[in-house]
């Protein structure tokens, strides 16, 4: 099923000696998924960074099935292990979105706590 989401990348701080690989590392990454978004596959990555610098986060969001294709690729999985050579704490991970979804997962939640009899 095709569903409405957003891939969220998560780091902290560059490890060290590997600042300079981080930052390319990183510029990679929206250049990745920029070229995808340019195709219309989904939106451009947007990057949030902590006050500090400490900590980082990027949401790409589009459908499921693009989404999970993108991160399957050979072209992802090399960039994602440069990334991880370079920054600490690196995660991705996929998440669901829109009223549509939020619904159908509280309802799914509910029933199993209900079944369970936790509600």
């Amino acid at each position: 099923m095709t569903r409405s989401a957003a891939l969220v990348t998560t780091w902290s701080q560059p490890k060290q000696g590997r600042e300079g690989k981080a930052i390319e590392s990183f510029t990679d990454f929206l250049v990745y998924w920029g070229k995808l978004a340019a195709d219309g596959k989904c939106e451009e990555a947007e990057p949030f960074f902590s006050y500090d610098g400490a900590t980082g986060f990027a949401i790409v969001r589009g459908k499921s099935d693009v989404l999970a294709a993108a991160m399957e690729s050979e072209e992802y999985e090399k960039l994602l292990t440069k990334a991880q050579l370079c920054v600490g704490d690196l995660k991705t991970e996929m998440f669901v979105t829109g009223d549509d979804e939020i619904q159908r997962g509280m309802r799914i939640y509910t029933e199993a706590a209900h079944e369970l009899g936790y509600i």
